[in-house]
């Protein structure tokens, strides 16, 4: 099918943005579709400029809403229209806490678990132009710095995964015409129109807003400053990374000028990028408590934080590795393996072997003691009790980094000083 080029549509913006993120035709991409205008036309705009062969969807049941049946019914005829795999998964609410941060949490968990086990390393999720004027409004709100109003990312990493936001540049009004343009249907969900929820709220904000001059580009103006602010302070931590931070396989040491994060933004930063790096979480640990934590470590002490581990160095640095218990072990489906080279463990372990049915990957921990030459790895011995391993049941078929092969290799997805700075 041929490629609307006209400069203002909605589908060259689409395909520009995919083009500067470097998506590649034949790489594998996840849609997360929900049902909704934004990501049903990101739906077919993707089938219109990647090949259906390498996309797959994904639709969270959140069972909040009889209707959403009829929302999920559309998503998948509309998938099979276009000849895409469609997957659909169920997440119910526990009844605590806010609803809305809930369903946020549990909904990005399934595209996780999803993309984990698809072998995904890229998913589009369906963002758009509005969704990114609501967030700096609420970020605004809450007092956010340079970092919090950059806002949304047309492209960066979460827990491990590559997140691609095609649509950040396009309105949610110009998407809706270019949907009845092409006869295409969706679904509006009537809790877009709750007052009870932030979004909402920050939505009628702003039409007040307006009336004032704070108009839609001037608040993209202002995330376009903070970008740019932003990425001199990147550039500045990713020179002090290199100078004085060290990745030793999936572990970083911290040389003792790196733990000064009471003076300046450069150690700071880079040691909250750290932990977000060797953890694979997006969100960054609170600040008094990262400064807590370093400095018991220079003082000698072994502590933990955020998933990981903070071991104290003859050098009087430190050494951050994964902590183990804080790892989840994964499973394949038989069905899963099929044309499938290897298995994305823990957000960032990429291992190749010899797939079966039935194999769990997961921390190595007691499993340790199987390996004799553990020992010439160099590695420490917490280091390797988080590292990736494969399992038949009870039996320990590989631990590469322990020094049992068995015919599987592992390797980080992207190291740290390339990625925790690049955007």
């Amino acid at each position: 099918m041929s490629v609307d080029t006209t400069p203002a549509s909605p589908l060259a913006s689409f395909q520009q943005a995919v083009i500067a993120a470097g998506c590649r035709s034949e790489h594998p991409i996840g849609l997360a579709v929900s049902g909704g205008g934004d990501s049903i036309a990101m739906m077919h705009m993707a089938a219109r400029v990647i090949s259906p062969d390498h996309l797959s969807v994904l639709t969270v049941d959140h069972g909040l809403r009889p209707d959403a049946a009829d929302e999920i019914a559309l998503v998948a005829a509309q998938a099979k229209k276009l000849g895409l795999s469609h997957t659909v998964v169920r997440w119910t609410w526990g009844g605590s806490g806010n609803l809305q941060a809930a369903a946020r949490a549990g909904r990005w968990q399934a595209i996780l678990d999803w993309t984990a086990r698809e072998s995904l390393n890229t998913v589009f999720l369906g963002h758009t132009e509005d969704d990114q004027i609501e967030t700096v409004l609420l970020r605004l709100a809450r007092g956010s710095g340079i970092d919090g109003l950059t806002a949304m990312s047309g492209a960066d990493y979460r827990d491990g995964l590559r997140v691609i936001r095609p649509l950040l540049s396009v309105s949610r009004i110009a998407l809706r015409g270019w949907l009845r343009g092409h006869h295409i249907d969706w679904c509006d969900d009537p809790s877009n129109d709750d007052p009870r929820f932030d979004r909402v709220r920050a939505r009628q904000m702003f039409c007040q807003l307006e009336s004032l001059g704070l108009t839609r580009k001037r608040l993209l103006q202002t995330v376009e400053h903070m970008r740019a602010a932003h990425k001199s302070l990147q550039r500045g931590a990713l020179d002090f990374a290199r100078a004085h931070v060290r990745q030793d396989g999936g572990d970083l040491l911290f040389s003792p000028e790196a733990l000064a994060l009471d003076k300046e933004d450069a150690p700071r930063r880079v040691m909250a990028a750290g932990f977000g790096w060797v953890s694979g979480n997006v969100y960054r640990p609170r600040f008094e408590r990262l400064l807590d934590v370093v400095g018991q470590a220079a003082n000698g002490r072994t502590v933990t934080l955020g998933g990981c581990v903070l071991s104290p160095q003859r050098d009087g640095g430190v050494r951050l590795m994964r902590e183990a218990a804080a790892t989840k072990p994964l499973q394949r489906n038989p069905t899963d393996i099929q044309d499938i080279k290897g298995v994305m463990w823990d957000r960032r372990w990429f291992l190749e072997g010899p797939l079966e049915p039935g194999l769990t990957y997961q921390a190595l921990g007691h499993g340790l003691d199987q390996c004799p030459n553990w020992r010439d790895t160099d590695l420490p011995r917490k280091s390797l009790l988080a590292s990736p391993s494969v399992w038949r049941g009870q039996a320990l078929l590989a631990a590469p980094l322990a020094g049992l092969r068995n015919g599987w290799t592992v390797q980080i997805v992207a190291d740290f000083h390339s990625t925790a700075f690049a955007h």
